[in-house]
């Protein structure tokens, strides 16, 4: 499926038994994430000089790492997956990963891929540092405890945490997620709206805003 901009696969396995099926823990969750890079091979120099462990048979087209973070990602060839345009009202524009250790993790983003960042700030019970391809923004988040508040909506520990689509306006999204079988679970009132969709996943919503400079 696509926004016109950004691919994102359903997958269905077998059984829990399936090599990859728990990668990234049992059942339900965010799987992976996949990063576009012009030069595979010395891109794979760098997960591994930087911490990551590749975690795929060196053939595949998608190549599967561990990040040092614990989460799993993949590289793949610049134009793998074709841009169609805006397809709709809504675009996907963040992914939030729960990390233990804030430097490490920017560290290995910042040296492997280029991610640069933009801002850190705490929020309530955790911090969050964003940083950006120039486009699509990633959030790093260290949370105060386990038992903070949304720490484990996803899930204990290291994990993709939640992702996040842009809307125009809020009005009407509350009603139409929960139509079809979604759960809101923040504030209305809120500037970011966290929701479960029916498969389980975390995700948010929240409203246009001023895109971020390379």
């Amino acid at each position: 499926m696509t926004d016109g901009e950004l691919d994102i696969a359903l997958m269905t396995y077998d059984n829990e038994d399936v090599h990859e099926a728990q990668l990234s823990g049992a059942g339900p969750c965010i799987h992976h994430w996949g990063i576009e890079v012009e030069n595979r091979d010395a891109t794979v120099k760098l997960i591994e000089a930087n911490g990551g462990t590749i975690i795929s048979e060196p053939g595949e087209g998608a190549l599967k790492y561990r990040a040092p973070d614990g989460t799993v990602a993949e590289i793949v060839a610049a134009g793998r997956y074709k841009k169609h345009g805006k397809a709709g009202p809504s675009r996907i524009v963040h992914l939030a990963i729960k990390v233990e250790d804030l430097e490490a993790a920017t560290a290995f983003y910042e040296k492997v891929f280029g991610f640069k960042q933009v801002v850190t700030g705490r929020n309530h019970q955790h911090v969050s540092r964003h940083m950006t391809d120039g486009k699509f923004d990633l959030s790093l988040i260290v949370y105060d405890s386990e038992s903070a508040e949304e720490a484990q909506l996803a899930g204990a520990g290291p994990r993709l945490h939640h992702w996040g689509i842009e809307v125009g306006e809020h009005d009407g999204f509350e009603s139409e997620i929960a139509s079809y079988g979604g759960e809101i679970l923040s504030n209305p009132q809120a500037a970011t709206i966290k929701f479960r969709a029916p498969d389980g996943i975390l995700a948010e919503i929240v409203k246009d805003r001023p895109k971020q400079n390379a």
